[in-house]
């Protein structure tokens, strides 16, 4: 009887034990669940979210808001920015490296003054293919660098020193290395953002030298081409000498020579185009 008893309180004892060890078992199973995947919150419950894509843009975009994206933007930015001025750099030491070499040469074979013009020649094309390779590698690495940099939204990055002091020495590394490949036309909206980043900038002569030649070509390839409205080639026409007058005006002055002599330039080049109109 005693051993009965015995057995129904154990049996009783056990069946109390058994809630209190399955609760146990399944907070162990929530617990490894957690240290398995410490970034997944607690509500997301059993989905499984790692590779996630949103297929609705407005959704997938919100992340670009952050400022952990813009700043991982910005240092690819600079990453890609850093490696076309060291293939600038190298461009440049082999071109001293070039002129050194053929220096060094003593020619001695030469008898007639045309072979010396040839090696002159040769050495020209030389450099010139050195040029022009680095470069286009490099405006590569640029255009990169300014893609990723269109990506940062964040406003205190966008306003951060670094960020702005960033963004003016990547569009005239652009500008500059697009405009000696004769590449003039994409320098056009570069430009034209470079004057509203900050007061220093709106007022760099450079900028409208630029600017004044990238709008002249585009006159002058809309005038060739006869492929435009005579509307958008007066456009361009009057960006070029407004440019020109701007950037005279910083360097100079208005009351300076070079600017009273450059006016009287535009004004006979606007009274030519106004004629021609009037004829038309």
């Amino acid at each position: 009887m005693a051993l009965l008893c015995g057995n129904t309180a154990f049996s009783q004892t056990a069946k109390k034990e058994e809630p209190a060890k399955a609760e146990a078992k399944d907070d162990k199973k929530q617990a490894d669940s957690k240290s398995t995947n410490p970034d997944q919150p607690s509500d997301l419950g059993s989905w499984r979210v790692t590779d996630f894509e949103p297929y609705v843009k407005s959704l997938k975009d919100l992340e670009k808001i952050g400022k952990d994206y813009s700043e991982t933007m910005l240092k690819q930015s600079i990453d890609e920015f850093a490696t076309g001025i060291d293939i600038l750099s190298d461009m440049e030491s082999e071109i001293i490296k070039t002129r050194a070499s053929y220096e060094k040469k003593n020619n001695l074979n030469e008898r007639w003054y045309w072979q010396e013009i040839d090696r002159k020649n040769e050495q020209a094309r030389h450099i010139s293919f050195v040029k022009i390779e680095a470069k286009m590698k490099s405006i590569t690495h640029f255009t990169r660098a300014i893609n990723h940099l269109d990506n940062v939204q964040a406003t205190e990055v966008r306003k951060d020193p670094k960020y702005i002091n960033f963004q003016i020495q990547l569009f005239q590394a652009y500008v500059s290395t697009q405009y000696d490949l004769k590449n003039l036309k994409p320098c056009i909206p570069i430009l034209e953002r470079y004057v509203t980043i900050n007061d220093k900038t709106k007022n760099d002569p450079w900028a409208y030298k630029y600017m004044a030649s990238c709008y002249g070509f585009m006159e002058t390839m809309l005038t060739k081409y006869n492929q435009s409205s005579d509307e958008e080639l007066l456009k361009f026409k009057s960006k070029k000498n407004s440019s020109l007058l701007k950037a005279v005006e910083i360097q100079y002055g208005v009351d300076s020579p070079q600017y009273q002599q450059l006016k009287e330039v535009v004004e006979l080049d606007e009274k030519k185009t106004e004629r021609i109109s009037d004829f038309k």
